[in-house]
């Protein structure tokens, strides 16, 4: 916010879980003062019943970022999924991976069966496999239903058009990151994301959706219903935070055009700003 004010931008979220209605907290999203102070893109845009995949990531994305161009502004496109990033940025032709809504139910019924289909999907399209965490059965489902539909998903996400840009990685020391983790998590619990879970649950919403795959919801709702005490909730969703955090970092370590630095060690806002000015 304070680059996006510095150089007269507007924030282009590349965040899968804050484009959902009413999953504000867990998902540490832009407050309203936030937003009304800079203009944030793809924040709010579905409904957590809805679907909201990459494509339609991209679609919205390339709309935002053209919409920020026109008005002569810089563009700061931030978050942390990083299929959605290389989506916008490197112009993958998504449109090249068919889809089977037969087969994508199949394997759902399959994965709720306990079958190992990440495993599967690792006999098809090692790259792929490499790419997703086991756990996420959404997206392990979605590589391996592309995989079978055309022999191996990576040699079809074809390079479209890139974007050009500055592409800057923050990357602090283990332990400082940690400490930030476990505070947000805990801040969460005082700022109401049990009300919040409680309310998701009331709409009573298929766990298989995307947006019932958010970090910490999971632990929030067994908590409401009794499963879980609340430090337990809290130490669990601390745990699986991290274990993103790692994955993070080695999806986007693959990008060699990315500047590394350390936000506790050297200012953000100032490094950024002299990297624009460089790539002018």
């Amino acid at each position: 916010m304070q680059l996006a004010e510095r150089e007269g931008g507007e924030i282009i979220s590349a965040d899968s879980r804050q484009v959902y209605r009413g999953m504000d907290v867990g998902t540490a999203k832009p407050t309203r003062a936030d937003r009304a102070r800079v203009a944030h893109h793809l924040i709010d845009v579905a409904d957590p019943s809805e679907r909201y995949d990459v494509s339609r990531y991209q679609r919205d994305a390339r709309a935002a970022l053209a919409d920020v161009q026109a008005r002569g502004h810089l563009a700061v496109v931030v978050g942390g999924t990083g299929l959605y990033v290389r989506a916008l940025l490197d112009g993958l032709d998504l449109d090249a991976v068919p889809t089977d809504a037969e087969l994508r139910a199949n394997l759902e019924v399959e994965a709720a069966r306990g079958a190992d289909l990440h495993g599967r999907l690792a006999a098809i399209d090692p790259e792929a496999a490499a790419r997703v965490d086991a756990r996420n059965l959404r997206r392990v489902i979605r590589y391996l239903e592309a995989s079978l539909l055309t022999g191996g998903v990576s040699a079809h996400w074809r390079r479209g058009d890139a974007v050009r840009a500055v592409r800057i990685g923050l990357a602090p020391e283990r332990a400082w990151l940690i400490d930030r983790i476990e505070r947000r998590v805990r801040g969460m619990v005082d700022a109401g994301v049990l009300d919040e879970a409680r309310r998701l649950m009331r709409q009573g919403l298929d766990a298989r959706l995307p947006s019932m795959s958010a970090h910490g919801y999971v632990h929030w709702m067994a908590h409401l219903r009794g499963e879980l005490d609340i430090e337990r909730a809290v130490a669990l969703t601390v745990r699986d935070t991290k274990a993103y955090s790692r994955r993070q970092m080695t999806w986007f370590r693959r990008d060699p055009a990315v500047r590394w630095i350390d936000p506790a060690n050297v200012d953000p806002v100032a490094f950024v700003s002299a990297a624009l000015r460089e790539a002018a």
